[in-house]
């Protein structure tokens, strides 16, 4: 019989044996023991296990099958992104492509996913940068082959110098290929090269039976988010709201657009964001006529509005969230009711989604007739235009549409039809807005220069749909009370 102490001995040494195992693997980005204070027990990414991967990989399959409903089998062939360099040396922040990042898990630049589909089985590829002591020294480690197996769930791990001629040893394997990969928007333009010899290749030798973009699939199916991923928007778009919260809250203390920007960077890191989604419009008065300003250079004046149209980054997901306030916490009377036109017109859309039957085109069309009403009953828009063409007038004040999904990109999924019904699992935006510039002479001139848009993440639900970005304050009481008062 054992004794305890030995009992005790041999499990310490295997512990240490794992240990040491793990310690001189290469992984190549965070892990759940590398990074306990991120990463629970199998995940690859925050909040996303290994099983929730192989399980989308699986549904890219299953729905290529359901589209070809042939018996030749299909090559999925999905590159990452490339790192990018400003100058010699000196790196872009890299940012993994998304489909590839859904579909794998990793985030190592300059890899491929490759797919082999069949009716009978599917099996998956990935082709990995190998590491080097030189670049492990000024850029860190890469995956091991035998590592992105066991922790990313792929079928095999090749480096990706093979990558060619596994390609063309699948030609001589199989006598007619469907290829899908995105020709006309390349990821990687070195891959690409590679990826066009082979077409050409197989076309010649009468192998390829058919030829198809990737990007359209994977957006349909990215569209549905997952329990996990739902969970992953909610966090994201409630560090974005608190941000915008707290950011509004300071503006008696900020001066120009530059320290709203700086703000609202720093509220967002803070709070746990990554980084911002993507780059914030801050514009003070006449500034939110131009709708994707971006430039944050100018100072803020007493009687301006601050429009923000800002989004946060977690772990792969994005919010995207507007908000227009006085920034003295006073809004003039002319200032008031335009706001209060946008405000009604989005609770109004909001309060009408329904699951499996409004889409984002719907919404469109019911904004300009909302906001042609209520602008013609203002006298912004003449009073003998009838509903449907002051609807189309409103154009002139509201140049955009009503949103757009969101996601794991802040415009996600963008090959997804806006006249498709939302369904359960869809986040989308609502942003109404009205711009009126100061040159614009047919208003009064209490509406002149006034830019407003007021924009949430909307969660589809079986019951109608969630505001994700709830907690930052819209109505006007709220706004001025949050810049009124006194901590």
């Amino acid at each position: 019989m054992i004794s305890r102490a030995k009992l005790f001995s041999s499990r310490l040494s295997g512990i240490l044996q794992l240990t040491r195992g793990l310690q001189g693997a290469k992984y190549g980005q965070p892990t759940p023991w590398t990074h306990k204070h991120l990463l629970q027990e199998d995940e690859v990414n925050v909040g996303i296990k290994k099983t929730e991967f192989q399980k989308r990989r699986e549904k890219l399959a299953d729905k290529i099958l359901e589209l070809r409903k042939k018996d030749e089998k299909s090559l999925v062939i999905l590159p990452s992104a490339r790192k990018k360099y400003m100058i010699d040396h000196i790196p872009y922040f890299f940012r993994q492509d998304t489909d590839f990042r859904y579909f794998t898990g990793c985030l190592q630049p300059e890899s491929i996913l490759v797919m082999e589909i069949s009716k009978s089985s599917s099996r998956s590829y990935l082709f990995l940068q190998e590491n080097s002591s030189y670049t492990e020294k000024w850029e860190g480690a890469k995956f091991g082959l035998r590592e992105a197996v066991t922790f990313l769930g792929v079928d095999e791990a090749l480096p990706i110098d093979a990558f060619q001629d596994v390609l063309y040893r699948m030609q001589k394997e199989n006598r007619r290929l469907d290829v899908w990969y995105d020709l006309m928007d390349p990821r990687d333009p070195e891959i690409h090269k590679t990826v066009l010899s082979f077409i050409s290749s197989i076309s010649q030798g009468q192998n390829l039976h058919n030829f198809e973009g990737l990007r359209r699939v994977a957006h349909e199916i990215r569209s549905v988010k997952s329990s996990c991923e739902v969970d992953l928007m909610r966090k994201t778009c409630g560090i974005g709201a608190e941000a915008m919260k707290k950011t509004i809250s300071k503006s008696l203390s900020l001066k120009t657009e530059s320290e709203y920007l700086a703000t609202i960077d720093y509220e967002s890191r803070m709070l746990g964001a990554n980084h911002l989604a993507y780059p914030p419009v801050v514009a003070a008065g006449e500034n939110a006529n131009v709708i994707h300003y971006i430039s944050a250079t100018s100072a803020v004046k007493e009687r301006d509005l601050m429009l923000i149209d800002s989004g946060t980054e977690y772990h792969g997901y994005s919010s995207d969230i507007t908000r227009t306030w006085p920034v003295s916490g006073s809004m003039t009377d002319g200032q008031r009711c335009i706001y209060q036109i946008v405000l009604d017109c989005q609770e109004d859309l909001i309060r009408s989604v329904e699951c499996g039957q409004t889409s984002i085109d719907q919404l469109y069309r019911s904004m300009q007739m909302l906001l042609g009403k209520s602008l013609r009953s203002l006298g912004l828009i003449s009073s003998d235009f009838e509903d449907s063409l002051a609807a189309r007038f409103t154009h002139q004040f509201c140049p955009h549409n009503v949103g757009h999904h969101l996601g794991m990109d802040v415009h996600d999924c963008a090959s997804v039809s806006k006249v498709q019904p939302l369904v359960a699992g869809n986040v989308i935006t609502i942003e109404p807005g009205i711009y009126i510039p100061k040159h614009n002479t047919s208003v009064p001139e209490e509406f002149r220069g006034i830019g407003i848009r007021i924009e949430d993440d909307i969660l589809i639900t079986n019951s109608g749909c969630e505001v994700l970005s709830s907690n930052c304050p819209k109505s006007i009481d709220e706004v001025q009370t949050l810049i009124q008062r006194k901590d």
